[in-house]
Order: C-alpha cells, then structure tokens, then sequence
C-alpha cells in the first residue's frame, strides 16, 4: 500500500512540474502576442495621440503648424525622446550607484535596443497580430484551469477552514475526509458536463471545420477548450486522493510551500512531530 501511494506520488509530482512548465510556457507566450499588439497598435498610427495634442495646443496659440509635419516628424521626434527618458529611468534602476558615463551606456543600449524592437515589429507584422486577442485569450484560459490545477496540488486553493475551529480534533480527519470525497465528486461532475461540451465542440469541426475554429485562426475550438476537462478531471482525482487518504488516518500531505526544494522531497511527518516535540530549531532558524 505504500509502495502505492509512493508510486502515485511521484507521478502526480511529475505531472505538476509538466503543468508548471506549460502555464509559464503559455503565458510568456501571452504576454509576448499582448505586448507585440500594443506595439504595433500604438506606433503604427497615422495621427498619434500626443502629436495630436501638440497639434491642438499649437492651434489654440495661433502656430500655424503643419498637420503632416507634426504627425510624422514631430511625432517622430516625441516618441524617440520618451524613450530616451524612459531608457535613462531604466538605467539608473538598473545601475543606481553607477557613474554618469556608465548610466548614459546602459541608457544607450535600452534605447536602441527600444527603438529596434519597435522598428522590427512594425516591419515584421505591417498588418499587426490579427490573431493576437484571440490566442491571446485561449493561452490565458489554459493557464487559468492549469493554474487551478497547479493550486490543488500546492494546496494553495481556496478552501473554508470553519471545520479546523468547529469540530473536535478526533473528527478533523473524517470531515476532512468527507471534504475531499464530496468535492472529488463535484468535479468528476464538472468533468463530465466539459467534457460534453468538448465532444459538441469536436463534432461541429468535423463537421465544418470553418465553422469550429477560433476565428481568425486555425485552431479548433475544441483544442483550446480541451483543457477544462482535464483539470477537473486532475483535480477530482487528487481531492480523491487527499481524502481517502485523511479517512485512512494518513497525515496530510504538506504544501509545496512547505516541502523543502519546492515539491521535489515530502519530509516525514513522524520525525517532523519527533523534531517538534524535541523542540529542534525550524528551518529559519537554522538559518539565522
């Protein structure tokens, strides 16, 4: 039996690392197709928002300044001196107690590293991410559910410790127990009614795959939404776990939080009490 749950251990471990390597994989990939559309949202505009009201304010003082001059050259100029600025700010976080001609380097490298990743973006996609908000918005649906997985099993979700303070000491482990159980179930029901959902999403892009795709991509709808019934399904199961095992009269397993190289080894819970008892020094401590 324990050499079971051993072996069910260390499968769950692995697949949460997977799943931590693929939400942070999604959403540096969001971020990056958010960031590039804003980019090219911003600086590609005919007339810009500044140079518009410097154009405004000219007029109310009575330049007579040329609209096109303003929105290309001036706005041109505008641009590369906010970066500049932002670039010297950026420095000095960088550096803070570096000397001026240091300061100016690094400020140099930023803006020019800036102004070409800007330049690039705007050569590269002339048109913008068409796609953008749509994949952006599937990869933070898949990092939403992968994170909620992730959660159950760094005992990090959201949970109503009124059982902790209500019940005896001798019943915790049972309602905790029955805690687990009832909540397996309620997921194994949402995994159900998801995964039904996925099955319509599938047939209709066999159906017609113009019809079942995330517009204005390729990607079939059922591809994004795959990801719901498998973190219910996850969760079901580790919630099963969690309370047959506290039914069992087993100890809770410890949050990641609390399982020294972050998940990677569970301590044992009798010589953790042994230590306690004994009154050894905690980690922090020790490293004091």
């Amino acid at each position: 039996m324990k050499a079971l749950a051993a072996t069910i251990g260390r499968a769950d471990r692995a697949l949460w690392r997977v799943e931590r390597w693929l939400a942070g994989g999604l959403f540096l990939a969001m971020v990056l197709v958010v960031a590039t559309s804003v980019i090219h949202r911003v600086f590609s505009r005919e007339e810009g928002r500044l140079s518009t009201l410097l154009l405004n304010v000219l007029q109310r003082l009575g330049v007579a300044a040329d609209p096109a001059t303003v929105h290309g050259s001036g706005s041109l100029a505008i641009n590369l001196s906010l970066g500049g600025l932002a670039a010297v700010m950026a420095a000095r976080t960088l550096k803070p107690s570096g000397t001026a001609r240091e300061l100016a380097g690094v400020a140099a490298l930023i803006w020019a590293g800036g102004v070409g990743l800007v330049a690039a973006i705007l050569a590269l996609f002339p048109n913008g991410l068409v796609f953008g908000p749509a994949v952006a918005l599937a990869c933070m649906l898949w990092v939403g559910f992968l994170g909620a997985s992730i959660a159950t099993y760094e005992k990090r979700h959201l949970a109503l410790e009124v059982a902790d303070k209500i019940w005896p000491a001798p019943a915790q482990r049972w309602v905790q127990g029955v805690a687990g159980l009832l909540t397996a179930i309620l997921c194994a029901l949402l995994t159900a009614l998801t995964a039904i959902s996925l099955s319509g999403h599938h047939a209709t892009w066999t159906i017609n795959p113009l019809a079942g795709r995330l517009l204005p991509t390729e990607i079939p709808n059922w591809t994004v939404f795959m990801v719901l019934p498998y973190t219910f399904a996850v969760m079901s199961l580790r919630f099963t776990g969690a309370g047959v095992s506290r039914l069992a009269g087993l100890p809770p397993r410890p949050g990641v939080a609390a399982i020294p190289g972050v998940g990677d080894a569970a301590p044992n819970a009798s010589a953790t009490e042994s230590n306690a008892d004994a009154g050894a020094p905690s980690t922090a401590e020790a490293a004091r």
